[in-house]
């Protein structure tokens, strides 16, 4: 007799609401006629759109159903973790019911956010039986959150078919379409295919990204024309957990893991899923499309692949007048030969690509010898492979800057060679230098240290550091740094915003001014090389509309407007600044107008954003034409730094006596602005500060009993 032993995995706290029996199935289909309002919209649709549509019933239900494990819990890796363990496992699993009702719609993720660590859930494996009671929430379409899980056994102890476990034979165009301007799901087979376990045989690598520690490629079936990108919820596909995770427990991985190269034919194999929030999706620009999950070693089988380029070498100094030394390891595909690497290189005033023969060849490993440069002269390289059959690899293009004088401005060390986004100059290395900069931010009230070196504000000037020695700095201090490693900041594997870290430097002065914000629009920062360009900078955007008061994870959208009241692209503001709580996203009203939205740029999880350091930076002060009963505000000047004009808002709630006056900082009364009756409403004001000393003034508001006071800076 089969002695079946069962024990019950509790998630979270039980609902009262009884679970609905379902299938897998069931929670996967959306209506028909939202499929066909999600064809018929193409790119037409926003996110927010296909999000809604993308959904069916299930959001908010509680619901049991029995599926057999098709992934590794030990193999996922998508959460960061706490003393070794994730805050969540992420495992797949297929409806039993699957045997006899066919596999279609039947595969689906469990996200189990619960006390898996005790629970049991780690002992499950590809093949237990479970039966499952969960909440259905919703992120990036559905999410099934696991309440309790029951172990009912092996899935030879029900007579299921080992074909239970194995995946279904796709290609690329099945599961995402070519829409002319980018790819978006193919919706008329999403209820079949969104969470299901699938094989792609004999697709070729188009595009492989390798700069981080969550490498990416796409792979393709039809040359191009359609693609499924690869999403790293696998251990076994990123290479940022090493020593995290506890690896007495998890799947952690050993070795980096590297993507074939382009070119490469591959069968792979993992779980496709409409994955929203993919920060690695490639050539699509609604982020609305399938995305492919591996999840073991097995599910990607190199089969063919043209020459692998690694290992290419930067230089570990600053460049001056000197040749520089380049090495690389060029290996082939086991059935074939290396018959030619080649280095081709090229300066930024020069006439084109020049080819370089390798000086040294030790057997895999490269040599090559590029020429000194002119000093100011951006050099970039890369090697190229051949092999016996014709085909050819290149590496990653990589760039260095010749500094004869080393780096005496922070432009020599953003700026990048095509100026457009890319790492900074000189990553990675600790350096000598003679940077007098001033910092912009306010380190005390942020915990963000900003710094800047052109008193003109010009693109390239801008950096952040990141040295908690630094924090005792105050905005306006000019320090002198002497040396410091050139960083970008890394978070959940993202390379971020570039910086400086290990900071030596000297204090040239304390208490002076600091050289002001920038006035940009957010259209102006849609140009990828104008945002990279004032990455760093102190940025001011006036005249502003929240567009999306909470997209998520903190963060909000925010326009500037055309002259025709039109709104621009969006910029994004996040809520870094440890002065701006979490839930600051409550205060914002999508429509909402302000004033000004102000903060360094920064870049982080694959887009610019600004961090307003302050509640003062615009966040609270809503400029919307209707005023509200009984309220009043007082609206902070723009521009703020001012020479000599600025511009000063403010809101009364109620038809009153008011007063709005400028005094300088010892009290003294420099003008009178405003005294008399005014309606409710949003008024406008200027202030011309042609005849008066740079310097800090104040700007007193008294109207219906109340008195606001504000800053401002006036900077000739």
């Amino acid at each position: 007799m089969l002695f079946l032993f069962l024990f019950l995995l509790v998630v979270g706290t039980a609902s009262a609401q009884d679970p609905v029996d379902v299938t897998v199935r069931e929670l996967n289909t959306i209506p028909q006629d939202q499929i066909d309002q999600l064809n018929m919209g193409g790119t037409s649709l926003s996110l927010s759109e296909i999000d809604a549509l993308a959904l069916n019933d299930f959001q908010g239900q509680r619901v049991r159903f029995t599926a057999v494990v098709l992934s590794d819990p030990l193999n996922s890796g998508l959460s960061t973790p706490t003393d070794g363990f994730p805050s969540r496992v992420h495992f797949f699993v297929r409806d039993t019911t699957a045997a006899s009702q066919g596999v279609e719609g039947m595969t689906i993720q469990l996200v189990n956010g619960g006390d898996f660590q005790t629970d049991g859930t780690l002992l499950l494996t590809v093949g237990s039986v479970i039966e499952v009671v969960a909440n259905i929430n919703e992120f990036s379409s559905i999410q099934v959150e696991p309440e309790t899980i029951t172990d009912l056994g092996f899935y030879t102890d029900f007579d299921l078919p080992d074909s239970i476990l194995d995946p279904v034979v796709i290609t690329t165009s099945d599961a995402n379409r070519n829409l002319g301007g980018g790819q978006q799901v193919n919706w008329d087979n999403f209820n079949d295919l969104n969470g299901q376990y699938v094989r792609l045989e004999g697709v070729t690598v188009q595009f492989r990204d390798i700069s981080s520690d969550r490498p990416n490629f796409l792979v393709t079936s039809d040359g191009g024309d359609t693609g499924l990108n690869f999403y790293d919820v696998s251990l076994r596909y990123r290479n940022d957990r090493d020593g995290d995770y506890d690896e007495t427990i998890f799947n952690v991985r050993e070795d980096d893991f590297v993507p074939p190269p382009p070119g490469s034919v591959v069968d792979l194999q993992g779980f496709v899923y409409f994955q929203q929030d993919d920060p690695f999706n490639v050539g699509t620009p609604q982020d609305a499309i399938m995305s492919i999950i591996p999840i073991a070693d097995e599910d990607l089988v190199v089969l063919e692949s043209p020459p692998v380029i690694m290992d290419v070498s930067a230089p570990d100094f600053v460049p001056g007048s000197e040749s520089i030394t380049i090495t690389g390891v060029v290996t082939a595909d086991p059935s074939r030969t290396i018959t030619e690497a080649v280095l081709i290189y090229e300066t930024s005033s020069g006439t084109g690509e020049t080819m370089l023969q390798p000086t040294d060849v030790n057997g895999d490993e490269y040599t090559f010898e590029i020429p000194a440069a002119a000093d100011g002269e951006f050099v970039s390289y890369y090697i190229q492979g051949t092999d016996n059959t014709g085909a050819v690899s290149v590496s990653t293009t990589q760039s260095y800057r010749v500094l004869v004088d080393g780096i005496n401005e922070i432009e020599d060390i953003q700026r990048t060679a095509d100026d457009q986004p890319g790492d900074p100059q000189f990553l990675g290395i600790t350096t000598a230098m003679d940077l007098e900069v001033t910092v912009q931010s306010q380190p005390s009230v942020s915990g963000i240290i900003s710094v800047q070196d052109d008193p003109e504000l010009g693109p390239w000037s801008g950096i952040f550091i990141t040295d908690d020695d630094l924090l005792t700095l105050n905005r306006g201090d000019v320090i002198r740094i002497t040396n410091a490693t050139i960083s970008r900041t890394v978070l959940f594997g993202f390379n971020n915003e570039a910086a400086l870290t290990d900071v030596t430097f000297e204090t040239v002065s304390t208490g002076g001014d600091f050289l002001g914000y920038k006035t940009v629009t957010t259209g102006a920062l849609a140009d990828p090389s104008i945002a990279e360009a004032h990455e760093g900078m102190l940025l001011r955007f006036e005249d502003v509309q929240v567009t999306n008061p909470d997209p998520g994870f903190d963060e909000w959208l925010f326009a500037t407007r055309n002259e025709d009241g039109s709104l621009q692209d969006p910029a994004r503001a996040d809520d870094v600044s440890e002065a701006i709580s979490a839930d600051v996203n409550d205060t914002l009203v999508e429509g909402g107008n302000y004033a000004f939205f102000q903060g360094p740029l920064a870049f982080a999880f694959g887009n610019y954003r600004i961090w307003p350091e302050s509640l003062d930076d615009g966040i609270t002060t809503d400029t919307e034409d209707e005023a509200v009963p009984g309220t009043f505000v007082l609206a902070q000047n723009y521009p703020n730094p001012f020479n000599p004009v600025t511009t000063i808002n403010y809101q009364i709630g109620q038809s009153t006596q008011v007063r709005l006056q400028v005094f300088d900082v010892l009290g003294r009364h420099v003008a009178t602005l405003v005294d008399g009756m005014q309606p409710i409403g949003t008024h406008t004001v200027t202030f011309d500060g042609a005849g008066l000393a740079s310097g800090l003034y104040m700007y007193r508001l008294n109207a219906g009993g109340t008195t606001q006071v504000k800053k401002m800076m006036l900077l000739k």
